[in-house]
């Protein structure tokens, strides 16, 4: 028998829903300014554990499929989550690589609308209505010139450059051997590298899910490490407003006790 079962895994959920969301009754108490870059990132990152695992405990207690498919994409979420808070955590200056991953994130999406704008105006005429095209492109990157949210984004302005943030393959290949969570990461990116097949269908993926049994293999114990990795996605959050505001975390079914054990280098 696996250590994990589907009715375990439901329970990990509910605690995680409980722990986000008894902190997240507390911040709003503090009227914060989410106008605030970091204000927002944190609360925003919080809010989304919470949905996420409260879809995973509605997923587990309705699903009587066999396939794992949602869950391996879903899980896949909370592992990058994971990543990139406690990469950012563990920086000297981690509001500066909030900044980072942000402008990051801005320059994607242009390049993302700015590659349709050219498939429009070189293919469709300029005609399609669901594509921007470079006047309107232009417009966009004007606004994003002259915002004034959006200054401190730019490592290059006149030149339309943004500051970049690492890819999550460099940040765990440059990990030093003192990092907190150092194996966790490791191991996370591991997982997160096999799920990453399922987001895009492929007979690899199919054939491999065939494969698995979570009532008699080990699936259910490797879902159940990765709701370990949302409690401290979640924790990481929350030092934020502990260490900007008279803020103490709630932690009603001592989750800092279950997962004690977890944090090792």
């Amino acid at each position: 028998m696996p250590d994990f079962t589907k009715t375990h895994l439901v329970r990990l959920h509910n605690r995680i829903v409980t722990f986000a969301d008894e902190n997240l009754k507390k911040i709003e108490k503090l009227e914060i300014d989410l106008n605030d870059e970091y204000n927002s990132f944190f609360l925003g990152m919080i809010i989304r554990q919470h949905t996420i695992n409260n879809d995973f405990s509605i997923l587990f207690e309705t699903d009587r499929s066999r396939e794992l498919t949602s869950k391996y994409i879903l899980y896949r979420c909370l592992i990058d989550d994971f990543i990139q808070i406690v990469f950012i955590s563990n920086e000297e200056d981690k509001y500066e690589m909030v900044t980072k991953l942000n402008a990051d994130a801005l320059n994607k999406n242009f390049k993302k609308l700015m590659d349709l704008a050219q498939l429009n105006e070189e293919k469709l005429n300029g005609d399609y209505p669901f594509y921007p095209t470079y006047d309107q492109m232009e417009e966009v990157k004007q606004k994003m010139i002259d915002s004034p949210k959006r200054q401190h984004h730019f490592s290059d302005k006149d030149n339309f450059k943004f500051k970049t943030y690492k890819a999550t393959g460099n940040i765990i290949r440059e990990l030093k051997d003192e990092e907190e969570h150092l194996h966790q990461l490791r191991r996370a990116y591991f997982i997160w590298r096999k799920y990453s097949d399922y987001v895009h269908y492929s007979n690899l993926t199919f054939e491999e899910e065939q494969t698995v049994d979570p009532d008699k293999d080990s699936t259910y114990t490797e879902f159940a490490e990765i709701i370990s990795y949302s409690y401290f996605t979640i924790l990481k959050c929350l030092n934020h407003f502990e260490e900007n505001y008279e803020f103490e975390i709630t932690d009603s079914n001592n989750l800092a006790e279950y997962y004690k054990n977890s944090v090792h280098r």
